[in-house]
C-alpha cells in the first residue's frame, strides 16, 4: 500500500515537473511561439536554433533540472531500483504533453539527459562527454545535432545495460528504452520540419 502511494504521488509529481513549459515561456520573452517556429517542438534545440543561443542553453538547463528534481524527489520520498523509472517516464509525458499548453512539448532529450544523471551520475557524465562530441561533429555536417548526440550516448549506454547484469542492467536498459522513445518522438519533429520547409 505504501509503495502503491509513493509511485502515484512520485509520477504525479514527475508528470507536473516535466509540464512545465521552460521553452515556451523563454521564448515568449522573445515573442516568439515556438509552436509555430522550426520544427514545432517546445524543446531546446528549436528554441537554440531559431530564438537565440543563449535562450537555447537557458531552456537546456531547465530541462535538465526537470529530469534531475523528478528522479530526486522520488528517490526522498522511498522509490528505489527499477521502479524509479515510472516517475521518469511520467516526466517525459508531461513534457511531451504538457497540461499547461494544451498537450504540446517538446522531444525530451534534455529532460532525458537529466533523468539519466539523476539514476547513474557517472555513465551520465560519460555518456553526455560522448553526446556532445559527436553532436558538435554532426553540426559541422550540417545533420541534426542532437539525435546524433543523443544516439551516440544511449548507444553506448544500451551496450552497458546488455553486458550488465542485475539491478544495474535493468535500469541501463530501462533508460535506453526511454531514450528510444525521445528519440523517436524527436525524429518525428525534424521530419515535420523538413516536410514544412518545402511547402
Amino acid at each position: 500500500m505504501l509503495l502503491t502511494l509513493t509511485l502515484v504521488l512520485s509520477v504525479l509529481i514527475g508528470y507536473l515537473l516535466g509540464s512545465i513549459p521552460i521553452a515556451v515561456l523563454v521564448s515568449r520573452l522573445r515573442r516568439v511561439d515556438i509552436f509555430t517556429t522550426g520544427s514545432g517542438l517546445a524543446g531546446a534545440a528549436n528554441v537554440f536554433r531559431n530564438v537565440g543561443h543563449f535562450h537555447g542553453i537557458l531552456v537546456f538547463s531547465g530541462d535538465i533540472a526537470k529530469g534531475v528534481l523528478a528522479v530526486m524527489i522520488s528517490y526522498q520520498l522511498g522509490l528505489e531500483g527499477p521502479w524509479i523509472l515510472l516517475p521518469a517516464v511520467a516526466t517525459l509525458i508531461g513534457h511531451w504533453r504538457s497540461v499547461f499548453t494544451g498537450f504540446r512539448g517538446g522531444d525530451g532529450l534534455s529532460t532525458l539527459l537529466g533523468i539519466t544523471l539523476a539514476i547513474m551520475p557517472v555513465y551520465g557524465v560519460i555518456g553526455l562527454a560522448i553526446g556532445a562530441a559527436v553532436a558538435f561533429i554532426a553540426r559541422r555536417t550540417g545533420h541534426h545535432a542532437s539525435l546524433w548526440g543523443g544516439g551516440a550516448a544511449y548507444g553506448w549506454l544500451l551496450v552497458l545495460g546488455i553486458t550488465a547484469s542485475g539491478e544495474n542492467a535493468a535500469l541501463l536498459l530501462g533508460v535506453v528504452l526511454l531514450a528510444f522513445l525521445v528519440l523517436t518522438h524527436g525524429v518525428v519533429g525534424h521530419h515535420r520540419e523538413l516536410n514544412s520547409s518545402y511547402h
